[in-house]
């Protein structure tokens, strides 16, 4: 027949039992949830300075990006500038030009005119002479 009661080994079973359970308390479970709250714990503040170094990275990407949209606006003013500084360059260059050779013109029409009435008067003395000389041929006396 098989006895049900407790007997003198319950009181060994319990003892070796609560051995088992506080050396397993003591020496596995506390340590291992200290070990796990630790983790946890450093975790959670890694998280945070992971969140914080984030936001700062956003806010400096913020700032770089409107530097950088204001740098290129500058540089796209400059270059107007620059730009509009050169045509005007080259439109007093064109001026200068324009102005040098109209004198040169001015100059050259009446150098040609000059010598146009130059040539004009000394065509006429010729003229005068031929006739002269042609009078005098034909005439045969001295006019």
């Amino acid at each position: 027949m098989i006895d049900l009661l407790p007997n003198a080994t319950i009181v060994t079973q319990w003892v070796i039992f609560m051995t088992a359970f506080l050396v397993l308390h003591f020496g596995v479970f506390r340590p291992t949830l200290k070990i796990i709250e630790q983790r946890t714990s450093k975790t959670a503040g890694e998280k945070e300075t992971a969140r914080q170094l984030e936001e700062q990275s956003k806010a400096m990407e913020l700032v770089h990006s409107k530097k950088m949209e204001e740098a290129r606006l500058e540089g796209i003013r400059k270059k107007d500038v620059h730009r509009t500084n050169g045509e005007r360059f080259v439109e007093d260059l064109l001026k200068k030009a324009r102005a040098e050779i109209e004198q040169n013109m001015e100059r050259s029409r009446a150098e040609i005119d000059r010598q146009s009435k130059e040539a004009a008067l000394q065509l006429r003395q010729q003229a005068r002479e031929l006739g002269h000389d042609i009078a005098v041929k034909v005439l045969e006396r001295n006019i």
